[in-house]
């Protein structure tokens, strides 16, 4: 294992070109990121396949096509890719990772914002609510499996676990990590595609090896880290409001719907010619597909779109 380094110049500019996963640049961060698409399914097309390709995680995209089976769409069937995101709430500095939605956005100085999809800990080992910050980058970080995990493996496997699992294929850190000042915390890579997008780590942050890959190229030590869990969000586009609920079992649906109303009081408490439609905010606390809605729209917008 070694201490990641400083990217060089041309590092950065392979690193600029690259385009797999959701970005946008402007001279200020955008609300929203991205932009949704729909595909026909292919013979033999899972969501897991769709979720890489399509740099997502598996629960979004089974979030969004509740009908459909994740392992035998049907051939030609539409599917939903719902890569369209409303940023969430906080702090826009550094990494904001919201547990609710299994997203990572990573904030540039620059002013551009990228999204990665990454897997999160169970309930039995939760990731932290935490405001903390990168200590070091690591390439080819061994694993040094926690007393918990190596006597739960004992119980279940009947053979003991290797205090310290080196660099390669068995390593569940994959090929970088990320370490932050919380004590045992990573965000780090995986030998468990799988993972991303779920609740099956020990809490620590996994991600895609190519996106760790792209992430520790771009952060650096001291860079501040917000983890929050956050079902709901809501932002301003051209004058529309748009909102999107992701689920979370963790949070109760009383303190959904107060988050709801505080952030739309929040955002269009400057004027007071909003219309907001309160059956589209029903639909979308009923239905819970983790994709962005309409749910309001200024007055003088309106009457600009009808002439």
């Amino acid at each position: 294992m070694k201490v990641f380094g400083v990217s060089s110049g041309i590092g950065r500019l392979l690193l600029a070109v690259f385009s797999g996963f959701l970005v946008q640049d402007a001279l200020a961060y955008p609300s929203v990121l991205g932009d949704e698409q729909t595909v026909e399914a292919k013979y033999e097309d899972t969501f897991a396949d769709l979720a890489e390709k399509f740099h997502l995680g598996f629960e979004e995209l089974v979030q969004a096509n509740p009908k459909t089976d994740p392992w035998i769409p049907e051939p030609g069937q539409p599917i939903i890719i719902p890569t369209r995101h409303i940023v969430p709430p906080g702090p826009r500095q550094g990494i904001l990772i919201n547990l609710s939605e299994y997203r990572l956005y990573y904030f540039r100085d620059s002013g551009k914002l990228e999204s990665f999809p990454i897997g999160i800990g169970t309930v039995e080992f939760p990731t932290p609510i935490i405001d903390t910050h990168v200590i070091a980058r690591l390439e080819k970080p061994a694993w040094y499996p926690p007393a918990s995990i190596r006597s739960r493996h004992l119980e279940e496997e009947g053979e003991p676990m290797p205090h310290v699992v080196p660099p390669g294929p068995d390593n569940p850190l994959g090929p970088f990590a990320i370490k932050l000042e919380a004590d045992g915390y990573l965000i780090h890579g995986t030998n468990k595609k799988m993972g991303i997008g779920m609740a099956v780590s020990h809490g620590c942050i996994r991600m895609y090896n190519p996106d760790i890959n792209r992430l520790i190229h771009s952060v650096s030590n001291r860079t501040p880290v917000k983890i929050v869990r956050e079902p709901v969000k809501a932002a301003l586009v051209e004058g529309q409001l748009w909102a999107e609920y992701h689920p979370d079992v963790e949070v109760p649906f009383a303190s959904v719907s107060a988050s709801l109303s505080e952030q739309i009081s929040q955002l269009t408490r400057r004027e007071s010619d909003w219309k907001i439609d309160q059956s589209a905010i029903r639909r979308l606390l009923r239905e819970g597909h983790g994709r962005p809605v309409l749910i309001g729209i200024r007055e003088n917008e309106r009457d600009v779109a009808a002439r």
